[in-house]
């Protein structure tokens, strides 16, 4: 018996590791948009299938059959029985019909309960909710908790490809705008659902970036009713400034088959975010919100710096050098003067510094939540931000401190009013704007929801009809045109007081740098203020050497500070003699046998073909073992009879 028992137990065990347990289970339909009905069939090594189509969890659904008719918006979830037992894992295809877009699609399986139930929907009212007649607003509402719900996430990109496909947790993300019909939510992968990450290039402007922990699903705040891109469109603005900002993609979301409508998805604002945009170690980093809340890390570093701009009497050299070392001074001037250039009144609660020790230490600005902005182009907001007390709602004493303080040091003034003076030149002129906000104008205008019906009951009048929402993105036009010629004139008020000058810069070739930043091609024209010193740096490339100015002047630097109305420079620049080199024709193979490189060649179909022989090796190798075990024992069998 024993031996019967030990060649069972032998083959089993090998041919288990020959097989490898592997379960399989294969949709005839991926996801997608589809035009006409579809019959999904499932195939694989499962004892039995039970499904939902509504959002519900499936191993309370229907039991597959054969194959399943498709006609309408679907979510399909299939649990599997694979060996007697139930599988965790959870399977889901969505399936669209006749929809229209250029963008990727986020759809959303979920049971109702988990959204619209009294007990615990998150998107729901819910039974211990109050009326506040001091505030006027409805008080402990469900969505006003950090309740998470279990849900099940895909991603189709714009190519019809799957990205990622997961089970996940959501919420309602927001502070005042979960009160709008309407709500934001984030999604969160953790381990308990599954995967702890979502893995794919999401965000074309961090293209770097393929592992995400968290989105948010950002209904565009109190601009859900306007453009709808009004804080994506201040992100782009802003990329190449060194202040930091959430990445958007808009998508098309459906919730259980249900369409929702055009969501911007965007990163969220945490550890995480400070570890893929600049690799900072969790236990070195911070976060801090408003005047002092600690969203992530540590607010030791943070109340340092407080405490010594509330302490500080008069900003000499001395605590110019200290502020400086706690502060990236030319990142708050750039996120200073954007907010107060866009007069978002807003911008105060949505304050967002963080530091990292791996880095140097030193605090920056990450631009949050800017849908106030664009709004009154007149409003004196400079003159609010430099209010060392509170004179509105927006400009509370702490909110101020900083800027206050550092405008006291000339050095800080200077650069302060020469960066702002610049950025209304470049990143925040006029046709820097309008031309930003066609692209956006592009690639939202087919895709908004225009008809009421389409959308839930809950939030139909989120739908905005086009002549309205182009209205919208008129009055952004409008205040890009206008908001310039009010604020120089605040500048000119509060701090210069000696009027401006136009720089011109001519030229067809070559580029200029004007004090530290991106360079500009070109011709260039731009106002700035007198008596404030301007750096022009006249710059080449590897085909343009600079080889002086018009005006004889040899060095590449010219400072300015605007002693006339007009100011014209013009460089001049010569081509760069290349060396003609005799081409040499050298096989890829051949240049990375001579660099000590191994030749790169595609494994993929001799790994298969590789696990496919060694699988057919074991079965030989068991089959084997089973012979000559069995023959063993016979001859044995037959010596013992002979004596």
């Amino acid at each position: 018996m024993r031996y019967i028992l030990t060649i069972l137990t032998f083959y089993f065990v090998f041919g288990a590791i020959a097989q490898n347990q592997k379960f399989e289970l294969a949709f005839s339909h991926p996801s997608g948009v589809y035009q006409n009905e579809i019959e999904v069939q499932i195939t694989g090594t499962f004892d039995k299938l039970y499904y939902s189509t509504d959002g519900s969890r499936p191993r309370h659904g229907k039991r597959y059959k054969g194959s399943i008719k498709i006609g309408k918006n679907t979510v399909l979830r299939v649990v599997p029985y694979y060996e007697g037992k139930r599988l965790d894992t959870t399977f889901l295809r969505s399936y669209i019909f006749n929809f229209k877009t250029k963008l990727p699609i986020v759809s959303i399986a979920i049971p109702d309960s988990s959204l619209w139930s009294s007990d615990r929907g998150i998107y729901a009212r819910g039974k211990g909710a109050f009326y506040n007649d001091s505030t006027k607003h409805w008080e402990n509402c469900n969505y006003q908790k950090k309740w998470e719900r279990e849900m099940h996430v895909e991603y189709i990109d714009t190519a019809g490809v799957l990205v990622f496909n997961q089970r996940a947790g959501i919420r309602i993300f927001g502070e005042t705008t979960r009160r709008l019909p309407e709500k934001s939510m984030k999604i969160v992968a953790r381990k308990e659902y599954g995967k702890d990450r979502f893995n794919g290039q999401i965000f074309s402007q961090k293209p770097h970036i393929e592992e995400h922990k968290q989105f948010v699903l950002r209904t565009s705040g109190n601009d859900y009713r306007g453009t709808r891109f009004k804080d994506c469109l201040n992100a782009y603005l802003i990329r190449n400034l060194g202040i930091d900002y959430m990445a958007y993609q808009p998508v098309q979301l459906f919730i259980n088959g249900q369409y929702w409508g055009l969501y911007n998805l965007r990163e969220k604002i945490n550890k995480h975010y400070l570890c893929y945009n600049h690799n900072a170690d969790f236990d070195s980093s911070s976060i801090i919100m408003g005047r002092w809340v600690r969203q992530h890390g540590s607010a030791k570093d943070y109340m340092r710096m407080y405490r010594f701009f509330e302490n500080l009497d008069t900003m000499d050299n001395s605590a110019y050098e200290k502020a400086k070392s706690m502060l990236d001074i030319r990142n708050y001037i750039n996120y200073r003067a954007v907010q107060i250039f866009l007069n978002n009144s807003d911008s105060r609660g949505n304050i967002r510094y963080w530091n990292s020790r791996d880095l140097d230490g030193k605090f920056r600005m990450i631009f949050y939540d800017s849908d106030h902005s664009h709004g009154k182009y007149t409003r004196k907001f400079l003159e609010a931000c430099l209010s060392d007390k509170r004179t509105h709602w927006y400009n509370p004493r702490w909110s101020t401190m900083y800027l206050v303080k550092l405008m006291e040091h000339p050095k800080f003034k200077e650069e302060f009013v020469g960066q702002l003076a610049h950025l209304l030149n470049s990143t925040l002129h006029y046709d820097t704007i309008n031309y930003a906000v066609d692209r956006f104008v592009k690639l939202y205008e087919n895709e908004l929801p225009r008809e009421r019906e389409l959308l839930p009951r809950y939030f139909r009048n989120s739908a905005i009809s086009e002549s309205n929402w182009l209205k919208k993105v008129d009055e952004i036009r409008k205040f890009a045109k206008l908001r310039s010629v009010h604020l120089r004139a605040e500048i000119d008020r509060l701090i210069t007081g000696k009027g401006t000058y136009v720089l011109k810069i001519k030229g067809d070739t070559g580029s200029v740098v004007i004090n530290g930043n991106s360079p500009i091609q070109l011709p260039f024209q731009g106002i700035y203020f007198k008596g404030v010193k301007l750096e022009v740096k006249a710059v080449g490339n590897d085909r343009l050497d600079f080889t002086g100015w018009l005006d004889g002047e040899k060095g590449s630097i010219r400072i300015l500070y605007g002693g006339s109305d007009t100011i014209t420079l013009e460089p001049k620049f010569k081509p760069v003699e290349v060396p003609v080199e005799t081409p040499q024709i050298v096989s890829q193979i051949d240049a990375d046998a001579r660099s000590g490189v191994s030749p790169k060649i595609s494994t993929k179909r001799s790994e298969e073909k590789t696990d496919g022989l060694l699988v057919y090796l074991s079965y030989v190798l068991i089959t084997s073992g089973f012979v000559l075990i069995v023959a063993y024992y016979r001859r044995r069998a037959k010596l013992s009879q002979s004596v």
